[in-house]
């Protein structure tokens, strides 16, 4: 038997949806947010596979995950996601040596990711009487764990896969054409938006390249942009590019002041001596630092993604007459 929900469609209008009530019982129990806080942890996981290896061109399939530091397979009862790594003290059972703090704290973020997701797009439209938004959940937190592993991939290697960023911003395209209201962005706006993107950082490569002979953006950054333009449309793709500038001037430049620097590794230390990637310029201070741009995209794509509705309240007020 099918149970009607109520779904506001105006201010006085309302639609019947028939929902199964075992779903809607499922969905709504008090257990099933933290079902998807797990989720998350099992993918955040995955993410620390895929941060460590795809920029080192290695399958994210095999091997299986071994110690770094004597090269033990790690048994599965020792790589539960958050689990393992407290009960194991964050160390190897064998040898002893300490894992990175970074597999604990991304798998973590990956289950906040989905828990959060799930609160936003399945529970808040079922507690307003619409269906659960089960696609969307799926769909946001498979672009939020790409956003993921760019932050780190960038700041580790300066790199942003191509095996990540491209699929993703593909499954956006795609989910646009089929079903327009899932991401809330037509497939041309979505398609414009992830060209832009793209041909923004491309263009600004290509006259530093012309007329300085450097290159100061790289085209990861455009590849990530083409995925956010294809999940955010114009108004995500805007935000977060201005976003993401403002506050990469507000981290990066306090950071360098006191002589820290933004990314884990220096670029030269990743890509050698290459020409166009120029030298810093002692006399240009703080602004003549390489910073990678990545992160900052990512985490105003963030912002975009669980903040929206105000973002989009935000900009109608700004242009509206």
């Amino acid at each position: 038997m099918l149970e009607p929900l109520l779904t506001l469609q105006g201010p006085e209008a309302l639609e019947l949806v028939e929902t199964n009530p075992i779903l809607v019982k499922a969905l709504m129990a008090p257990w099933a947010p933290w079902l998807a806080f797990l989720f998350g942890t099992l993918w955040g996981s995955f993410a620390n596979v895929a941060i460590w290896r795809l920029p080192r061109g290695l399958s994210v399939v095999r091997p299986g995950s071994a110690c770094p530091a004597c090269e033990t397979p790690i048994a599965w009862y020792d790589n539960i996601p958050v689990l393992s790594y407290l009960l194991l003290r964050g160390r190897c059972r064998r040898c002893g040596e300490p894992f990175a703090l970074r597999y604990l704290v991304v798998e973590l973020l990956g289950g906040v990711l989905s828990f959060t997701l799930y609160l936003q797009f399945v529970l808040r439209p079922m507690v307003q009487g619409g269906p659960p938004g089960l696609l969307e959940w799926l769909l946001w937190f498979c672009f939020g764990l790409g956003l993921l592993i760019a932050t780190y991939t960038d700041l580790d290697l300066w790199l942003i896969p191509d095996e990540v960023v491209l699929p993703i911003a593909g499954l956006g395209l795609v989910a646009a054409a089929v079903s327009p209201a899932t991401l809330g962005v037509g497939v041309v706006e979505a398609g414009l938006a992830a060209a832009c993107g793209y041909l923004l950082i491309a263009g600004l490569r290509w006259v530093y390249l012309r007329y300085r002979g450097i290159e100061a953006l790289g085209l990861g950054d455009g590849k990530l942009l083409c995925m956010i333009g294809a999940f955010g449309g114009a108004r995500g793709l805007m935000w977060t590019l201005a976003a993401g500038a403002i506050q990469g001037l507000l981290v990066a430049v306090p950071m360098l002041l006191l002589g820290r620097r933004v990314a884990n590794t220096a670029l030269t230390e990743v890509h050698g001596d290459d020409p166009e990637l120029g030298d810093e310029d002692p006399d240009d201070g703080v602004l003549g630092a390489r910073v990678p741009f990545g992160p900052f995209l990512a985490l105003a794509a963030f912002e975009y993604m669980f903040l929206r509705e105000h973002i989009e309240a935000l900009w109608a007020a700004l242009v509206s007459p």
